[in-house]
């Protein structure tokens, strides 16, 4: 039973990262369903904005069943040159990064960060959204002028 006998959903449970995501965006001052994202089969999502990233958050099923929890944020294209260099500043960023990594889709490059929800607490999502919010809103600033990528816009 929660504060005020209110009902705590399971930890690890679909419903106890939803209400976890909820006080997140409540902190945040962010109305959670205006930041839903139109949901897929087997997935839910949300959307918020750090500096000039977009960040997804998404709780999906991966192929085993387990539910994960992804926060992710493409943040620039492949450059049209120089992407030896590219590349390889992609590699010595990722050993700096803190729970999360540098991926590519479509000649796209995100921060990304992914998790079981098993075992999942309040301040550890919120790590998990800070760090990928974070390491998107610094990298596609510093990859834009190093290597005049363009920056993503999903619009």
């Amino acid at each position: 039973m929660g504060l005020f006998g209110t009902k705590t959903p399971p930890k690890g449970t679909v419903e106890s990262v939803v209400a976890m995501l909820s006080d997140y965006f409540k902190r945040r001052k962010l109305d959670m369903d205006g930041h839903a994202l139109d949901g897929e089969r087997d997935s839910c999502g949300w959307w918020l904005m750090e500096g000039s990233a977009k960040v997804y958050i998404f709780l999906q099923e991966d192929k085993s069943g387990k539910i994960m929890l992804r926060v992710t944020s493409p943040i620039v294209h492949f450059p049209d040159t120089d992407r030896e260099r590219f590349f390889q500043r992609c590699l010595e960023l990722n050993q700096e990064l803190n729970c999360c990594s540098l991926s590519s889709h479509e000649e796209i490059i995100l921060v990304t960060s992914q998790r079981p929800i098993a075992g999942l607490d309040q301040e550890e999502l919120n790590t998990l959204i800070w760090n990928v919010s974070h390491a998107a809103d610094v990298i596609d600033d510093l990859f834009s002028q190093e290597f005049r990528c363009r920056v993503y816009d999903d619009r």
